[in-house]
């Protein structure tokens, strides 16, 4: 995931999804979350999510789903290709 994430930082979007689709999530998501963060402490309050507990599992359980199925296809589809 760190690849995905260093491809996704200089804005190398392709790389960064192909080298880890879940890091690529995860990464959008830090780059969506730090300034939602920023915003819900300014403002006191959680911004535009009625429930973050529901959010943040929604969240993790796709980037779980995502991995899982990534590891799967590498593993067992195409093992030839199982690297970056």
């Amino acid at each position: 995931m760190t690849t995905s994430f260093a491809h996704l930082m200089r804005g190398e979007l392709q790389d960064a999804f192909r080298a880890n689709a879940a890091g690529f999530i995860m990464g959008l998501a830090c780059v969506i979350l730090v300034p939602w963060c920023w915003l819900s402490v300014f403002y006191a309050r959680t911004c535009w999510i009625e429930r973050p507990a529901l959010a943040t599992l929604a969240l993790l359980g796709t980037i779980s789903v995502v991995a899982l199925v990534q590891w799967f296809v590498r593993l067992f589809v195409f093992p030839s290709i199982g690297g970056y």
